[in-house]
């Protein structure tokens, strides 16, 4: 939460756009790329779905999913997201939408489209929508106001025709009540680790096997592209502990940056957020009732309550709730306003009134005060020395660096001796690929980008990183390949044990299971058989990993339904080259108490479920009644 509250520079473009346009854009197809619209993508029901509208959506859907991954989105994860397919149904489905709320005879007039837009925080100012603001954020977008409109009021006809669809959802007292008791029951498992290692020795393979795995799985055993480099290291550490700076230095620095040495006040608080829910069907009953809840834990607080236990036990903010609702140390500016106005308006153990913010209702108390202050002289003067010196030294590592370049280019020098006239060493490296960290050079992203972009025998300018500064040269290069079957026979023969090996580990598994199930004693089969066991711990559905062995089990809901006449899990789970079984020990209610505490976001989360489960519905009705017509051509 705290990273939420704090206003980070160009937060509010980065929200908006990916909040209030960016899901337009996506959804409704708003952009300027030029497709020739004669071409058409899809039909429903007659209606034309153009490639313009297609390609639009997907580029869209590619922007926005490169702009949230940015490095991790490549070719490969884009055909694993299955992008264009999603984007067509999209489409399929927003067109369906649109023709039932016509025919409905649904209506968005222009003023709800108005309120739609003069709602949206980006395009307001101090609370209250500003054309001007409207139209500069449209225009940086490049998006046409008509446009932009019109997918407002497109987006509210499918809202009118979904609300509609999924009005009649109703969730019981007792559903909230076993949710709860499913999701906080907590099971303590007692496990047995089969694992592939203890049948590596007896696994045998022969040469066919091993050819016929390595065909089978040749992209498993390719090599990495790797370089071996020759490099120079000037580093900025070993220059700054040289240099001295005067006394006179420090204090002129001192008093011309005085600004640096000036403190802004500081406050500590400690926070309880109560959100409206989200998703519920009444929003103003939500946030009524978030507000009279608030009110009611303020009380306590006010009472003498124990704020840090209170917040652990009511904050929606579950992460600063874990510590008791300590946010920490904050100056002004880095949180959203009614937040801070109030912090920084109280004193030291001050409890605040209820504070709204776009988040929820807060109480705030405050922790401790640091007022603004300017650090003096005697206090600053360490940070200064530290800061002159590394500047000293950076400026002193690229002037060698320029020096040395300059005698290896114009005056063509060895790159090895001119080093040595600096007293520096050209040192010198096995061939490694881009991720092995045994080598300095690929631990530095720049330096890893330097050595990999260099052909054989050329020499790289000065690279300066964090720690200094480097000129690299490559030697030589291997181009990433798929090596022939002699030159990984070693590595596809392991290969090939391990996998033999984790079959037989699967096997045995199986069979243990199926021993324990006839009564044999877990403990004894464990030892006698000299299996690894152990036990989980007490977890729970919505936490579900046991960290001993590193295994998520809250993916498997049966795990949690076992019973003491019904034990064991009904199969191995594996994990790496092991399989484990587990056998319920002990078990412990949901705690009761929490119950009120938890109840409305229960409710809340079971209405959403059950109102996507209602749409998903109708919508498939919906397309069983169309006649719905791709032109796959049109897609690629």
């Amino acid at each position: 939460m705290l990273k939420v509250l704090r206003k980070r520079k160009r937060s509010w473009i980065i929200s908006a756009v990916l909040g209030a346009i960016i899901l337009v854009f996506i959804f409704w197809g708003i952009g300027t790329l030029k497709v020739d619209k004669r071409s058409i993508a899809a039909r429903v029901n007659g209606k034309p779905i153009t490639a313009a509208e297609y390609a639009r959506a997907y580029q869209q859907q590619i922007n926005y999913y490169r702009n949230i991954m940015r490095d991790q989105f490549n070719d490969e994860l884009l055909e694993k997201m299955n992008l264009k397919q999603n984007t067509i149904r999209m489409l399929i489905d927003k067109e369906l939408q649109l023709q039932e709320a016509k025919k409905q005879g649904i209506i968005v007039s222009t003023e709800d489209v108005q309120k739609k837009i003069a709602s949206e925080r980006i395009f307001q100012k101090d609370g209250v929508f500003d054309k001007d603001l409207y139209l500069r954020v449209l225009k940086v977008n490049r998006i046409l106001p008509g446009d932009y409109e019109e997918a407002v009021q497109e987006s509210l006809a499918i809202e009118k025709v979904q609300k509609k669809a999924a009005d009649s959802i109703h969730i019981a007292d007792k559903e909230i009540e076993d949710v709860f008791n499913s999701e906080n029951k907590k099971i303590n498992l007692q496990y047995i680790a089969v694992g592939g290692m203890k049948f590596e020795k007896g696994v045998s393979i022969t040469d066919e096997e091993a050819k016929a795995y390595f065909e089978k799985n040749k992209p498993q055993f390719k090599l990495p592209t790797m370089v071996k480099a020759a490099y120079i290291s000037i580093p900025f550490k070993d220059l700054a502990q040289k240099i001295k700076i005067s006394e006179a230095e420090l204090k002129e620095y001192y008093e011309k940056n005085l600004n640096e040495f000036q403190t802004q006040k500081e406050v500590s608080v400690r926070h309880i957020l109560i959100r409206p829910a989200s998703g519920a069907p009444d929003a103003k009953k939500a946030k009524e009732d978030a507000k009279k809840k608030a009110e009611e834990i303020l009380a306590l607080a006010k009472k003498g309550g124990n704020f840090a236990a209170l917040a652990k036990k009511y904050s929606d903010d579950k992460a600063s709730g874990s510590q008791g609702g300590s946010l920490g140390y904050f100056k002004q500016g880095e949180m959203v306003k009614p937040f801070e106005d109030a912090a920084f308006s109280m004193k030291k153990g001050e409890i605040s009134s209820i504070v709204e913010t776009e988040f929820g209702y807060h109480i705030i108390k405050v922790e401790d005060v640091k007022e603004a202050r300017l650090i003096p002289f005697k206090e600053a003067k360490n940070t200064i020395i530290k800061k002159l010196a590394e500047a000293k030294a950076k400026k002193s590592a690229l002037d060698t660096a320029s020096e040395i370049q300059k005698a290896v280019s114009a005056e063509k020098k060895d790159l090895k001796d001119a080093a040595a006239k600096k007293n520096l060493k050209l040192i010198e490296t096995r061939f490694f690929s881009e991720t092995d960290t045994g080598i300095e050079l690929a631990r530095d992203a720049e330096l890893k980008k330097t050595c990999f972009a260099l052909k054989p025998g050329e020499i790289s300018g000065a690279v300066e990183t964090e720690n200094g500064v480097y000129i690299v040269k490559v030697l030589e290069r291997k181009e990433g390949h798929i090596p022939a079957y002699e030159e990984a026979a070693s590595a596809v023969k392991t290969a090939l044990v391990k996998a033999k090996a984790r079959e037989k580990a699967k096997e045995a598994a199986d069979a243990v299971l199926k021993r324990l199930k006839q009564g044999e004693d877990l403990q004894k089969l464990a030892s006698k058989e000299g299996y690894a066991k152990g036990e989980s711990g007490f977890i729970t559905k919505a936490q579900g990993y046991i960290a001993s062995i590193g295994l998520y089990v809250g993916d498997k809901p049966d795990i949690f339904s076992l019973t003491k006449d019904n034990p064991y899990y009904s199969q191995a789970v594996p994990q790496g080259n092991k399989f484990y079984i587990f056998k319920l020990k002990e078990i412990k209610e949901a705690d009761k108490s929490e119950f009120e505490a938890r109840k409305n976001e229960i409710k809340n989360r079971l209405f959403q479920q059950k109102h996507q489960e209602a749409l998903n519905k109708w919508l498939d009705g919906l397309k069983s009644k169309a006649k719905i017509e791709i032109n796959k051509e049109a897609m690629q």
